[in-house]
């Protein structure tokens, strides 16, 4: 389907959705997100990890047969694919494997889709880094709106742009159902200590319970903009459901904070005082997250989002 047709709103009614990298932190709330909304849910990830996944199927993304045979199996209506490297080091100390997963992994799994489960709408997770360094580019405060060109600068970026091509190439010659989806930062319960909000709220915790006295951080200069994982997600499933095919959707609350500011609320919210050292192991390039027009979003499917940052951090806080 060419990108610049503009077809009309997609209305899928209870499919069989297919959840790639279901696993990890988002995948956790986008099953619930789907299946409190009526949805089937199929998964595939490495392994299921510490929780059972709904129709699970193990399957590499490099692994092309494997793949089909998942396809061929779930016959899913749609798949939201968030399988993928999405640590920021992580690509820059493994390009290869970054490149083997984020691009040719997503090459692989439309391959399948294209031969097993030709009507599926496919949605890309992608990332709002596409856009590279728009505050300093741009103008901090122009909202960049998905026609904005990309400008990725890390290799993480570049890996996305490429996915993004990839598939809606696939939509364009072969005529499959795609859309990509690009989130700023969010986070949540659930997350990984080894991004910075989660990170904050798991040391704190130890704080309070007496196990630690020091808070470890890095850059406490960086801006970032904290959208809440579950109005996330619900944004993914509001794209399989009325997004419009060939398009990518900015997803983001817009909620900016500074990283200083951020530890300073979460402390007052915990009624700790730790003392703070830098970890240079923690330090990244002082930096500031772009605003992103949501209109798009907010036009096509209604979406805006829900949980203020208060409510976020609270309930990381909480143990989530």
């Amino acid at each position: 389907m060419n990108r610049n047709s503009a077809p009309p709103a997609y209305n899928l009614r209870c499919p069989r959705v297919l959840v790639t990298g279901a696993a990890g932190f988002v995948g956790h709330h986008l099953i619930s997100e789907l299946q409190n909304a009526g949805h089937s849910v199929a998964t595939t990830d490495l392994r299921e990890g510490g929780h059972p996944l709904p129709g699970f199927r193990s399957a590499e993304l490099a692994d092309r047969a494997a793949l089909r045979e998942l396809v061929r199996e779930v016959r899913p209506d749609a798949c939201i694919h968030l399988a993928a490297v999405s640590f920021v080091p992580d690509g820059d100390s493994n390009p290869a494997g970054l490149l083997a997963v984020n691009v040719a992994g997503t090459m692989n799994l439309l391959e399948a889709i294209r031969q097993e489960a030709p009507r599926a709408r496919f949605l890309l997770i992608s990332s709002a880094q596409v856009y590279g360094p728009a505050p300093s580019i741009r103008g901090a405060n122009v909202p960049i709106t998905e026609n904005a060109p990309t400008y990725p600068i890390s290799l993480y970026a570049v890996s996305k742009v490429a996915a993004e091509r990839a598939a809606f190439a696939f939509g364009s010659v072969y005529g499959l159902d795609v859309l990509v989806a690009r989130p700023a930062n969010h986070t949540g319960p659930g997350q990984s200590p080894r991004f910075v909000a989660a990170s904050f709220a798991k040391q704190i915790r130890e704080i309070a319970a007496g196990k630690s006295a020091l808070m470890k951080v890095g850059n406490l200069e960086s801006i970032r903009d904290f959208t809440d994982v579950r109005d996330v997600v619900r944004a993914y499933r509001q794209l399989i459901e009325r997004g419009v095919s060939g398009m990518p959707y900015n997803v983001s609350s817009n909620t900016h904070v500074k990283i200083g500011t951020l530890l300073e609320h979460l402390q007052e919210l915990a009624g700790t005082q730790a003392e703070v050292v830098e970890d240079p192991a923690l330090v990244r390039p002082a930096d500031a997250s772009m605003r992103l027009s949501v209109r798009r979003l907010r036009d096509t499917v209604a979406w805006t989002p829900a949980f203020k940052l208060d409510d976020t951090l609270r309930d990381m806080l909480a143990g989530g």
